[in-house]
């Protein structure tokens, strides 16, 4: 069995020393914390899905994105560790969500394999930090890398990527065609989130 060698370095420190090239020296006394961030978009033919774009112009339950859109406010600073996909049905009328895949979960024989068979490149501040991953990690622990159960359909990042403050960040999930309606069951929006360490403002520190 080939072992994985996993970085001395822990997301908490590169976080700090990747502010620190930025001159954010303050970042290591603002809150450390765990965090997720999602952005939700229609699926509506398109097969290039921009996130976090203009996240601004959409509202909680589609996003957990605020006013700030897609950069990170003064003081804040987040660590990407893990990515994962998950479909909704939204109904507009009464905003809110009516269904949810609770996971893209996808199988050779589902009927949205288009998902599965995309690739994924991330964007910060114009410079790609994740490039061309394929989306077949959605399939399970077969296709799935750094599955620890045959449920795990979220990839687990070998490199943590740094999203330093006031820097815009876009990830771009690129997809083979698909009918809406036919192959989607009915869902009207895939999410993309990203999990990790973050580290959010402190009122007590002094900028």
């Amino acid at each position: 069995m080939k072992g994985i060698i996993q970085s001395l370095v822990t997301p908490q420190q590169k976080m700090v020393a990747v502010n620190k090239k930025f001159g954010n020296t303050n970042i290591k006394n603002q809150q450390g914390t765990t965090r997720v961030i999602y952005d939700s978009l229609p699926l509506d033919g398109r097969t290039n899905f921009r996130f976090f774009e203009n996240s601004n112009t959409r509202q909680f339950p589609l996003t957990n994105i605020g006013a700030e859109g897609n950069r990170l406010e003064v003081g804040s600073t987040f660590t990407i560790e893990k990515i994962y996909f998950n479909a909704v049905t939204f109904d507009a009328v009464n905003n809110t969500i009516t269904a949810s895949l609770n996971g893209l979960a996808f199988t050779a024989g589902d009927t949205a394999i288009p998902f599965a068979t995309g690739e994924l490149d991330f964007f910060i501040a114009n410079s790609q930090v994740i490039k061309q991953i394929p989306t077949s990690f959605v399939n399970g622990s077969n296709f799935n890398p750094t599955a620890v159960n045959s449920n795990d359909h979220a990839l687990s990042l070998r490199t943590d990527i740094v999203i330093p403050p006031l820097l815009e960040y876009v990830a771009n999930l690129r997809t083979t065609s698909y009918a809406t309606g036919v192959d989607l069951q009915g869902y009207t929006h895939i999410q993309m989130f990203i999990q990790g360490t973050a580290g959010i403002i402190a009122p007590q520190a002094t900028f």
